[in-house]
């Protein structure tokens, strides 16, 4: 599990960095990282290993190098996140932008929506969500906030802002991650996938065999289906599928 733990803790330095430059426009105007793909088996910095396979840190820069992007900025002493949209794109589109605030095991404590227009290539700080009295009654090892933005002709951004390393959140041992696979006619299979509670960074593997998923390390909160599509290398028969396929999350990681 360290393995997967340290994956997870790439992508996350490399996430945070790449966010605030981003933010950061026009001072910064692009972000590479440190390093692509490896040139031989080895434990390493990479995104990509040396068999093709996608780490952690790749399916997340899917996200944060996306091209209309959301993210939060928190602030624990004075108790609120400054919500951020960073476009690329050179012209504005309307969208809307949805926050919830959960306790860690993923109720509901407070929702709110609101209409925007994306920056021109630049970013913008689109509102502040005042949580003060939220951090006091539940502290901020039980508190997630999850950003989500529908904007016309892009694909929607989602991300999350805690107020504690995910390490100390009060996340359930067993937060009861259910999975239903459906075939699809290329072979691969859509994999919808539910939790009775909070389920951060979720990744999905077939046991002994390699896969590529249209997504993976995904955050999972109840009553919030997230589908990936997997397609194996070699094609499998949904029944052997269903017996390699693994859906593991972050408590995972923990020593039993």
């Amino acid at each position: 599990m360290t393995l997967w733990l340290s994956q997870i803790l790439q992508g996350m330095a490399i996430k945070y960095a790449v966010e605030h430059w981003r933010r950061s426009r026009p001072r910064g105007m692009g972000t590479l990282y440190w390093q692509l793909n490896d040139v031989w088996p080895g434990a390493s910095w990479s995104s990509i290993d040396y068999h093709g396979r996608w780490k952690a840190l790749h399916y997340m820069a899917r996200h944060f190098f996306a091209p209309v992007l959301v993210s939060g900025i928190e602030d624990l002493e004075k108790g609120f996140v400054e919500v951020h949209i960073t476009s690329d794109l050179g012209e504005p589109v309307s969208g809307t932008l949805q926050w919830t605030v959960t306790n860690a095991a993923g109720q509901r404590l407070r929702h709110g929506a609101k209409r925007v227009r994306t920056p021109v290539q630049g970013n913008r700080k689109v509102a502040i969500l005042r949580l003060g009295d939220l951090l006091a009654r539940h502290g901020k090892r039980d508190l997630l906030v999850w950003l989500e933005l529908e904007a016309k002709g892009q694909p929607a951004s989602s991300n999350i802002v805690m107020f504690a390393r995910p390490k100390h959140l009060e996340l359930a041992n067993r937060p009861g991650i259910s999975k239903r696979v459906t075939v699809r006619p290329d072979g691969s299979f859509l994999v919808t996938l539910t939790a009775k509670q909070s389920a951060l960074w979720a990744w999905l593997e077939l046991a002994g065999r390699d896969g590529r998923c249209s997504d993976n390390f995904v955050h999972l909160r109840p009553g919030r289906p997230v589908e990936v599509t997997v397609k194996p290398k070699r094609d499998l028969p949904v029944a052997q599928f269903r017996k390699r396929l693994r859906v593991r999350s972050l408590v995972d990681t923990c020593a039993s």
